[in-house]
């Protein structure tokens, strides 16, 4: 395969470009679907049922999007389940039933765990040896913006056409992620496919760093999932596209103020000082009446994550090497499944018995415990790897 000594080769630029439209697919339709769900006439816990059931087919197929990458042509597989995820979103449309749409969601589940995986590991195939942590730390950002930008889109196009017409624009932009990826054309030498099994299927170095992301994604997965419907019950509806604008707006600030510290390794502080801004955020839900809050906690709540997303995605790619990264990337993946499909989850039951702002504040315990886990063994797990 051809390498460079550039961060930004022409590859990795078309695989920047694919991960940020794919993510922005997959996150804009997040808080669309209770939205959708509500007017085809799916409430209250049923609506967490949903979006929860992708979660539990991402996490099941996990092992084998690892094993697909690692023991076929990467970028080959990549394009297969990149088409198929494109075709989740019109199902939305063709469905719209409760049933239909579980298996809609777990269908997308499925494909959507290789498209996850593949991406990050494809990128740091094309990178240099030497600049592969620097690298993927400015490739996961496309996590961060996807993230922000995917729900800004799919909401702007609900609230001025219809919940069909986000599907279908949605639909759109996986279209575009295809040809940008087909013209990447990344050559893999041929590999020695091994028996699949489950042990060989989870990377057992990724798995401290999976296991703290997963409660920092906890309160991610409940605002996402149910900005739209808390916005609706504050009467601040016209704010909510504004909260993501907000939300991009934090994660740029945290990239530019922070990328230097990252490369230079000053972690600890980063992760701690992040952790506190999203606490304060969350706990400040507690009070929201205006849009202005809300959209001061878009930002915020982009600050932190901003600097966390990037930052342990760092930690994995940097720390893995190249003909394991398939199976790493799947493993360090799960988390952003399992943390957003409780935080959907607890927030569906929550709406019900306490309410969605009391519902926010509490989902910080979750970072009390990410940074708990985080200061008595993963950051002296990763320094520990990075001088073995």
């Amino acid at each position: 395969m051809e390498k460079t000594e550039k961060i930004w080769n022409r590859r990795f630029i078309l695989l920047f470009i694919t991960n940020l439209l794919v993510l922005a697919a997959f996150y804009a339709s997040i808080p669309i679907i209770p939205i959708y769900c509500q007017e085809i006439g799916i409430t209250g816990s049923k609506v967490g049922i949903v979006l929860t059931a992708m979660s539990v087919a991402t996490i099941l197929f996990r092992p084998v999007a690892g094993y697909l990458l690692d023991n076929f042509n990467r970028y080959r597989v990549y394009l297969l389940f990149l088409t198929l995820f494109c075709l989740s979103f019109p199902a939305f449309i063709v469905f719209p039933a409760f049933g239909a749409l579980i298996l809609v969601r777990l269908y997308m589940g499925a494909v959507y765990s290789v498209c996850a995986s593949a991406t990050m590991t494809l990128a740091g195939d094309v990178l240099p040896v030497a600049k592969i942590t620097e690298g993927i730390s400015r490739f996961a950002f496309t996590v961060s913006i996807g993230m922000a930008v995917g729900p800004y889109v799919g909401l702007q196009v609900q609230d001025n056409m219809s919940s069909k017409a986000s599907f279908l624009t949605i639909f759109g932009i996986t279209v575009v992620a295809l040809i940008c990826v087909s013209c990447c054309r990344i050559h893999y030498p041929k590999v020695e496919r091994k028996k699949f099994s489950i042990k060989d299927s989870i990377y057992g170095p990724a798995v401290p760093f999976m296991l703290n992301m997963m409660f920092l994604m906890i309160p991610y997965g409940a605002v996402i999932a149910y900005s739209s419907i808390l916005a609706q019950e504050k009467d601040i509806t016209a704010f909510l596209p504004y909260f993501y604008i907000c939300l991009v707006a934090g994660m740029l600030v945290s990239k530019l103020s922070t990328q230097k510290m990252i490369d230079a390794g000053k972690h600890r502080v980063l992760v701690y000082a992040s952790l506190a801004v999203l606490i304060v955020t969350m706990v400040s839900f507690l009070f929201l009446s205006t849009g202005v809050h809300l959209l001061v906690a878009g930002f915020f709540f982009g600050l932190g994550y901003g600097i966390l997303q990037p930052l342990f995605q760092a930690f994995v790619t940097g720390t893995t090497p190249a003909p394991k990264r398939g199976v790493a990337n799947a493993t360090y993946m799960l988390p952003y499944d399992i943390g957003i499909g409780i935080g959907s989850l607890l927030m569906g039951f929550m709406q019900e018995s306490i309410g969605l702002t009391v519902g926010f504040a509490v989902t910080a315990i979750a970072y009390v415990v990410g940074g708990a886990v985080y200061t008595a063994y993963v950051d002296g797990y990763y320094r520990r790897l990075k001088t073995a």
